[in-house]
């Protein structure tokens, strides 16, 4: 220990008596520990601990699954209520379904978010009320008016009260008594206020065709996830053999929750993670060539120590002790920068985004993330250390001794070793630091065409507004129809608003069938159904591209109509738009008991933004299908939130019980929906430039130790008629091997890891060959200017001084 301590005393001397060198390793090293402590506590809460739920790996949610299908669906009741009979494998099982009401009462009306859940559903969850309690079974089969709300509500509009316990509160004009209030880490489903409970009536605990539940369990602490699959596997094959007509070709599928939760930010994250990594390995190769270069110009100092005792292991100790000390400082900083970019990410995420994505509220730097850095911070700096001890470790202690203390100080080559070694890191630098280049270039480039990508619409000038009117007030078609009638054509009166829409998305529609065709094949892309109002398409800006329109003659008492968009024009008419022109054909939508619907247009695609493909829509007359809860769109001819404070006063006008919730222009939608890839896009950008720094400064440092070993050799070749130009050449050479070794591993080890990354994040990232040849172009170039200067200087070396010891 005595050992240790004064090891340490001498390493803290040695990095005084270079303080430039310590503060350049220091950076260095905080950069590259900063960007991968910032992307793990990014890991650490999206990915690894999404929810504050104890025990939560043994949480599940419990799906059902057409055998030859991909997509999970929501579970029949009467299935639910076998599986909880026959199978063990559960500590305890909970119904829940999406519930959204209007609570009314306080000063303005409010669409809340709640859920309909079973009295196990919290204790699956594994959390308690901060307040009151949750409801009984008993209270569940009775369907009692009672509602358990979260911590979010309670301090939203019950003013923190700790008396709200036993209160009522009007939910769809029905009064309800708050039960309890959860904490403020319980929060499933995402963004969820309040939860009341599910009670089902004996039709629907017999219902096996209609699949409208979805489920979450705990697994017994002795099963796992696969068994708990296979136990399952064995009750819907018993289920398929009793009940064919319902059940054949189903399955169940367990998911555990912390994977469903988090499956569509994770692999973005974890690839984050990875290229951070890769930002600290270039950190760390260049802090190797350091220390490798401040290793060689101490030969004499180490020689004296070996003379006066001092074992090889106890010298390369010492470095090892230097490098850990500069790693440490490294990773404080680095925590310091990561903690200060959490602060900015959380200003700059929208209120959307940590509503919907788990995890992203409570990000923090929390124990995990402190041992995260500092092991992160020790692996750095035994990798710093690295080249140095295995150069120590193999020296012959007693020629190497004789050597240095014959030499006195005055040799300039630190040995054919240290060169190769020092070859090898910049070589290393290089090769990471396109394979940064190229891989960030390429996400950014495919994240930015994303953003930028025709969703088939207009959004500029549009503001939208969602309004529900209450089932109580509004139960009748025609009324809900003649609501939005008078709705959006006061709206239309607005100064500045060009034209008005309205739009509700009933859903995914159970098949396509084609008059005179045969049963729509298994498999088929489920198709989007939206139900409009108004001038919907010109208020978005979807092109009709034959046929017409759906129009306010489409009414209630009107043949039935439909417009479909081109991606479905295509996939069932091949030949479209030649031929077998699919306007006035009749098609139903879902099963072969749905009504038939004529096609009167084909609109232009609407696109994913993600995939950039097209999907598939029906749009249906909103008064052949009303639905009470509807967008409704105005295109202005300004800045639609100018518009925003009229458009509510007018809808106020028409009746002021129905509530107005998300007001926000289109582009403001589209950006919380995007502001995932756009952070990703930014993160990516933070590394390349960080990688071309590090890459610059490392071969710039490299370059200059070089030029300042070899001042005693390039002397001799001056005095003996070398040119200025012949000097320039020789180090610019030199430089250049070593960077195209660099380049020549560097761009198939990025091919192969942008294949791995795009495969990670669903093959979203094209691999472009102008792309490969502009970073390589761009690194080679940052390398000509990182070397330009030490090789003018070795050029100007004056052949008098470097000979003067002579």
């Amino acid at each position: 220990m005595n050992s240790l301590l004064l090891d340490l005393r001498y390493a803290l001397r040695a990095l005084r008596k270079a303080p430039g060198a310590a503060a350049v390793a220091v950076l260095a090293l905080a950069l590259g520990i900063g960007v991968n402590t910032s992307s793990f506590i990014w890991v650490n809460s999206l990915v690894l601990h999404p929810f504050a739920y104890p025990n939560l790996e043994r949480i599940v949610t419990v799906w059902e699954t057409p055998k030859l299908g991909a997509e999970r669906e929501l579970v029949a009741p009467a299935n639910f209520f076998d599986w909880q009979e026959q199978d063990h494998s559960f500590e305890r099982l909970a119904l829940y379904r999406p519930w959204d009401a209007n609570f009314t009462g306080a000063n303005e009306p409010e669409r809340i978010q709640g859920c309909l859940v079973t009295a196990d559903f919290f204790a699956v969850l594994g959390m308690k009320p901060v307040l009151g309690r949750v409801f009984s079974k008993r209270e569940e089969e009775a369907s009692n008016p009672v509602v358990v709300v979260s911590h979010g509500f309670w301090q939203r509009r019950l003013a923190s009260n700790r008396g709200a316990v036993g209160q009522t509160i009007s939910l769809d004009n029905r009064n309800y008594t708050i039960a309890g209030v959860m904490p403020a880490e319980f929060d499933y489903p995402l963004a969820t206020d309040l939860w009341a409970p599910l009670a089902l009536d004996a039709r629907e605990r017999n219902q096996r065709a209609t699949h409208t539940l979805q489920v979450l369990g705990r697994l017994r602490p002795e099963v796992s996830v696969a068994e708990a699959r296979a136990a399952l596997g064995i009750v819907a094959r018993r289920l398929e053999k009793q009940y064919p007509q319902t059940n054949e070709a189903r399955s169940i599928y367990v998911v555990p929750l912390r994977e469903l939760t988090s499956q569509e930010t994770a692999r973005f994250v974890v690839l984050l993670q990875g290229t951070a990594l890769f930002v600290l390995l270039l950190a760390c190769a260049n802090i190797a060539n350091l220390q490798l270069a401040r290793a060689t110009t101490r030969q004499r100092q180490f020689a004296v120590e070996a003379a006066l005792g001092a074992s090889r292991f106890r010298i390369a100790r010492r470095l090892l002790i230097e490098s850990t000390l500069v790693a440490i400082l490294g990773g404080g900083l680095g925590t310091w920068l990561a903690s200060w970019d959490l602060e900015f990410a959380k200003v700059h995420i929208s209120s959307e985004v940590l509503r919907y994505v788990s995890g992203m509220r409570t990000m923090h730097i929390d124990g995990s993330v402190a041992a995260f850095t500092v092991v992160l911070a020790l692996l750095a700096g035994i990798l710093c250390a690295a080249p140095a001890v295995l150069m120590m470790l193999r020296r012959n202690g007693a020629a190497d001794l004789g050597e240095t203390l014959k030499a006195g100080g005055r040799s300039s080559s630190s040995g054919a070793a240290h060169s190769r070694m020092r070859s090898a890191l910049v070589t290393a630098e290089v090769a990471i630091a396109l394979v940064l280049l190229v891989g960030a270039g390429l996400m950014v480039e495919t994240f930015n065409h994303m953003l930028n990508s025709d969703p088939g619409y207009n959004p500029k000038n549009l503001l939208t507004m969602r309004i529900a009117l209450p089932e109580s007030s509004y139960h009748a078609p025609e009324q809900i129809n003649g609501y939005y009638e008078r709705v959006l054509s006061a709206l239309a009166g607005l100064p500045g608003v060009k034209v008005t829409g309205a739009y509700a998305y009933l859903g995914t529609a159970g098949g396509f069938h084609v008059e005179g065709r045969p049963e729509p094949r298994s498999g088929e892309t489920p198709m989007n159904v939206i139900a409009i109002a108004g001038n919907y398409f010109g208020t978005m800006g979807f092109p009709i591209r034959q046929g017409r329109a759906i129009s306010p003659q489409d009414g209630t008492d009107s043949p039935r109509v439909v417009v479909l968009s081109e991606a479905v024009a295509r996939h069932y008419w091949p030949d479209y738009p030649r031929t077998l022109d699919p306007v006035g054909r009749r098609v139903k939508l879902g099963n072969s008991q749905s009504p038939w619907l004529t096609v009167v247009g084909v609109s232009g695609d609407f696109k994913n933004w993600f995939t950039s493909q097209p999907e598939p829509v029906a749009w249906v007359p909103s008064a052949q299908s009303p639905s009470p809860v509807m967008k409704v769109l105005l295109r202005t001819y300004g800045d639609p939130l100018a518009a925003a404070s009229g458009a509510r006063a007018v809808v106020r006008g028409v009746d002021r019980d129905p509530p107005i919730y998300d007001v926000e222009s289109m582009e403001q939608t589209i950006a919380w929906e995007t502001s995932g890839i756009a952070g990703a896009a930014f993160a990516m950008k933070k590394y390349a430039i960080i990688a071309l720094l590090l890459a610059i400064t490392g071969i710039y440092a490299v370059m200059s130790y070089a030029v300042a070993q070899r001042t005693h050799e390039i002397g001799v070749r001056m005095a003996l008629g070398a040119r200025q130009a012949d000097v320039l050449k020789m180090v610019l050479s030199q430089s250049f091997r070593m960077a195209g070794a660099g380049l020549a591993i560097g761009l198939p080890l990025a091919y192969v890891l942008t294949r791995v990354a795009s495969s990670l994040v669903y093959n979203v990232i094209v691999v472009d060959v102008y792309a490969f040849a502009a970073f390589t172009l761009l690194l080679g170039l940052a390398t000509l200017l990182a070397t330009y200067f030490p090789a003018q200087r070795a050029a100007n070396v004056d052949p008098a001084s470097a000979l003067h010891n002579e």
